[in-house]
């Protein structure tokens, strides 16, 4: 998409195929349940995420929150929060999607806190997000960029029928980072994601 708003929103709550996980808008969860969960593994997300270098603060989580509830409302782009499915009060990770600047695409980003890694939720939250925003008028794509360097991230994209367009070259956001982003684009040919996610 480009910098415009869509004519229609996604859903607030998107459930992850096997229903123990569900992708809430951010501003359903409240801002201690996401503070505890990135201070607490603020060494394992800050590796991949610039958002996450240290543990947030009250003032910037409400900020960031206020920030992408209205980008929400105005239909600009829309973060999500992972949690248990019978939970609010549980941060597993997150996921959003954003104008990327090409008209009609959408790129996709998603994290998950240890804990609750090598489980594949965060296969399935870019699945669930990449079918959510397919389903959005005007959407003709999905894209993920992801550091080279990142090796696990960088499974997920594949594995749910996205196809590599380009390695380009990317300012390095945190230290792990090599400064290669690759580049991926699902344009919802073949199988549909949720049907190849595990």
């Amino acid at each position: 998409m480009t910098e415009g708003s869509l004519s229609r929103l996604p859903r607030e709550n998107i459930e992850l195929p096997g229903g123990s996980a569900v992708l809430r808008r951010r501003s359903l969860v409240s801002d201690d349940a996401f503070i505890d969960a990135v201070a607490a593994d603020v060494e394992h997300l800050g590796e991949w995420l610039r958002w996450a270098q240290h543990p947030p603060t009250r003032e910037e989580t409400e900020g960031f929150r206020a920030e992408q509830d209205a980008d929400w409302d105005a239909g600009r782009s829309f973060v999500y929060v992972l949690t248990p499915a019978d939970r609010f009060d549980k941060v597993l990770g997150g996921g959003a999607m954003f104008p990327n600047g090409e008209d009609g695409v959408l790129e996709i980003g998603y994290w998950v806190c240890s804990p609750a890694t090598g489980r594949g939720l965060a296969t399935r939250a870019a699945a669930a997000l990449t079918e959510e925003g397919l389903g959005l008028p005007g959407v003709e794509a999905m894209e993920i960029h992801c550091d080279r360097a990142n090796v696990r991230s960088a499974e997920i994209p594949p594995r749910i029928g996205y196809r590599l367009l380009r390695v380009e070259p990317d300012e390095p956001q945190t230290a792990a980072e090599a400064g290669q982003s690759m580049v991926w684009r699902h344009d919802g040919a073949g199988p549909r994601p949720l049907l190849q996610a595990p």
